[in-house]
């Protein structure tokens, strides 16, 4: 299935490229995300984190009027290391936690139905957990529901298609990331860019995905609307390359501009080092890992 994010995601930032108290804060909000996700859905969910939804609340912070607050405790993966988090504040971190738990729900969801023996085995027992937990996501953040729906709807009439493209097939990825990012200002006309935002940024995930995963799909016969794309070619990454990239950039290159037009404060250079660079580097490191 396409639009199903990693482990942990394609958005991160380029942390040679940050001051050690930039990186601190990022990462305190990546671990207050876990936290959060503990505390509300249980211990389990912590499993589910990732980057992508830690820039949800990166940018959820960094549009908030409250200033986050951090404090120094042990991280309850590893009791032996203290870090740095940013303390369970309903406001940042609810919209992120609660898209990271239903959109693995529904990942789940598609490998129970689509998955093999083991993999349905698997999912089928996660989904136990999974389910309660995009119930309890849908209870806290009700705005959510209708766009993972059309999401997931969306994702089923692409992939029925035999003739869907790949910007057919990105599109219900693009409007659910576009659609979540908007519910993060009240204001029609941030609410606007936020949502030019999120569709840019979600497209290229979804084509960072189908071009990550182009030879696993190829030989599993799971659907990737590049395969047809590069169907015959000598050299597979060479193609997915040539087809994707400059659509790529396109879209990493329009979300960053967009990003311009609102106010991020002290933020504001953590985003602009995933936008203009970790994006970038993420996507290199997609095309070069076949080279090496």
């Amino acid at each position: 299935k396409r639009g199903g994010e990693k482990v942990f995601g394609y958005i991160s930032v380029n942390k040679a490229e940050l001051k050690v108290k930039e990186y601190e804060t990022y990462k305190a909000l990546y671990c207050g995300l876990c936290r959060h996700l503990g505390k509300t859905y249980g211990a389990l969910a912590k499993s589910v984190l990732n980057y992508d939804l830690t820039f949800v609340s990166l940018m959820s912070a960094a549009l908030s009027e409250e200033i986050p607050c951090y404090e120094r405790k042990c991280c309850r993966a590893n009791p032996l290391k203290k870090c740095n988090y940013c303390k369970d504040d309903d406001e940042v971190q609810s919209l992120a936690a609660a898209a990271t738990v239903a959109l693995f729900d529904l990942k789940a969801e598609d490998n129970v139905r689509d998955g093999g023996f083991f993999e349905k085995l698997g999912f089928g027992f996660i989904r136990l957990f999974s389910k309660a937990w995009a119930k309890k996501a849908y209870k806290l953040q009700p705005e959510l529901k209708p766009i993972i729906e059309e999401y997931r709807n969306g994702q089923c009439i692409a992939e029925a298609d035999p003739e869907c493209g790949i910007d057919k097939a990105a599109e219900p990825t693009a409007k659910a990331v576009s659609g979540i990012l908007s519910l993060l200002e009240c204001d029609e006309k941030y609410k606007f860019v936020l949502e030019r935002m999120g569709y840019c940024l979600g497209k290229w995930i979804y084509l960072c995905d189908a071009a990550d995963d182009i030879k696993k799909d190829i030989k599993k016969g799971t659907f990737n609307p590049l395969v047809k794309d590069v169907k015959g070619a000598e050299n597979i990454k060479a193609a997915v390359r040539e087809r994707t990239e400059p659509i790529m950039n396109n879209c990493w290159t329009e979300c960053a501009k967009y990003s311009e037009l609102l106010e991020f404060g002290k933020f504001k250079s953590i985003i602009d080092n995933i936008l203009y660079e970790g994006l970038q580097k993420r996507q290199s490191k997609i095309f070069e890992k076949e080279q090496k």
